[in-house]
């Protein structure tokens, strides 16, 4: 526990560099400390959690504010909250709205549903619920862990074989080197494209394939794999843009491995190309 929360919570954090020192002060009251992959506040309704802003390997200060408040050090667990421990969490976290390189979606809407809950008694302890999640595929008992990691599963084709169904646009040259696989691998990524991003909808696809492959190299085609569920649920759904536009981000070097849970063949369900003259 920090020795002065009063004080932190008077001051302001102006740059991101004192922004970043208060995250290390408050890492460095927490013994054993472990960020966490994804947290987010949830407000239950008839057994029904409904989660404002997740987040999703971000907020690293946000995260430790309110795990200093739910007393969490690390692992997958959730947390029953009231009025007023939301109250504190806004109180710690608001010194670093003072800092305008930063947008602070959380300290937004942990007020905005601190002043949805009115002025009356305190919720309930089921009513409110703080989750954090260590590995995503890792089991756990925790209900509202498991519906933040089904949210964060979101917008998936999981198949009744234990596969995932997903999909990639790719350009010509990227299509030579799958053939050369025998259309069972991805190439490695440049090293100037960091993460490998397969989506979540032939839509989203076909989308990609069009407007950016076929003016960039003259043609652009869908391809359509599966992989091991297991292994796919590593990573979180990501929301690019609206809705249905939504992928997975692979670290460059975790595509080998990626490549190798990979269940048949990697499939070319449309193909477009520049038209003449």
């Amino acid at each position: 526990m920090l020795d002065d929360e009063d004080g932190m919570s008077a001051q302001q954090w102006a740059t991101p560099e004192e922004v970043a020192a208060a995250r290390r002060r408050f890492e460095a009251a927490i013994a054993g400390w472990h960020p966490p992959v994804a947290f987010a506040i949830g407000r239950v309704t008839g057994g029904l959690v409904d989660f404002v802003k997740v987040n999703v390997d971000e907020g690293p200060l946000p995260a430790v504010v309110l795990a200093t408040v739910c007393g969490h050090r690390g692992g997958s667990a959730s947390y029953p909250l009231d009025a007023a421990r939301l109250g504190r969490a806004i109180d710690l976290l608001a010194p670093a709205e003072a800092c305008t390189a930063f947008p602070h979606p959380n300290l937004r809407a942990w007020r905005w549903l601190r002043a949805d809950l009115g002025d009356g008694v305190a919720p309930g302890a089921d009513d409110l619920v703080a989750v954090f999640v260590d590995r995503l595929a890792e089991p756990c008992d925790d209900p509202y862990v498991a519906a933040l990691r089904e949210r964060l599963w979101a917008g998936r084709v999981e198949n009744p074989d234990g596969t995932t169904t997903l999909w990639r646009p790719v350009g010509p040259d990227e299509l030579k080197l799958i053939d050369e696989s025998g259309r069972r691998a991805f190439p490695p990524r440049l090293p100037d494209q960091p993460i490998f991003y397969p989506v979540l909808n032939e839509g989203y696809a076909t989308r990609i394939a069009r407007e950016w492959n076929v003016p960039a190299s003259g043609a652009g085609f869908v391809t359509r794999f599966r992989v091991d569920t297991a292994f796919a649920r590593r990573y979180p759904s990501r929301t690019a843009g609206g809705q249905g536009i939504s992928e997975l981000w692979v670290p460059a070097a975790e595509l080998a491995e990626f490549n190798t849970h990979l269940v048949g063949p990697i499939e070319v369900t449309a193909e477009f190309r520049a038209e003449a003259g």
